[in-house]
């Protein structure tokens, strides 16, 4: 499994907009599963599960990875997927919209369960929903331009932060923003 796959193909990025694909996706974080675990867990038809897990595999996302019985096991082909930025008007932007709300309300759980006392939730998760398409659109150039390097976890989280350095002058009023929400102010 790799660390970290960078998925630049519009196509691929819209396959992850299905819920039950995304669902998927999430629950073989956790271990490797078989369709007939996924369709207990998820409560949708083997058949069903069948079909989304063949999508996921030609796209990359998921692999075979052994047997358990007469069942085929999956997992992820990546811990972390580095979904590449769009462009206004692409094929994807309704699913990366989708996809930086779910980041933006996982983000405020996180803070919130830190101790953080975030006294607007809404404002908050426009912040880092707007932050997170502003990154994307200054990145999109330089992820496409490192697709298919192997990265390591801290290779990856040194990449992150020198997206976020390289973009800083565009990000200040997000960052504004967000410190006074979580009272980081000097």
């Amino acid at each position: 499994m790799k660390e970290v796959l960078i998925v630049t193909d519009p196509e691929k990025i819209k396959l992850l907009g299905d819920r039950t694909r995304l669902e998927i996706v999430n629950l073989l974080r956790e271990r490797p599963m078989s369709v007939s675990e996924l369709s207990v867990t998820l409560k949708k038809s083997p058949s069903t599960i069948y079909r989304h897990i063949n999508l996921l595999e030609k796209a990359g996302f998921v692999e075979e990875v052994g047997r358990d019985g007469n069942e085929t096991l999956y997992r992820r082909s990546a811990r972390v997927f580095l979904i590449a930025p769009y462009q206004e008007g692409d094929i994807t932007t309704p699913i990366m919209k989708a996809i930086h709300r779910r980041e933006a309300e996982m983000l405020y759980n996180l803070f919130k369960n830190a101790g953080f006392d975030i006294e607007d939730k809404k404002t908050f998760i426009k912040i880092v929903e707007r932050f997170l398409r502003t990154l994307d659109m200054f990145s999109s150039k330089f992820a496409k331009r490192i697709e298919g390097f192997d990265l390591n976890p801290i290779e990856f989280i040194h990449l992150m932060n020198l997206l976020v350095l390289i973009n800083s002058p565009e990000l200040q009023e997000e960052a504004k923003e967000l410190r006074k929400l979580l009272k980081l102010e000097d």
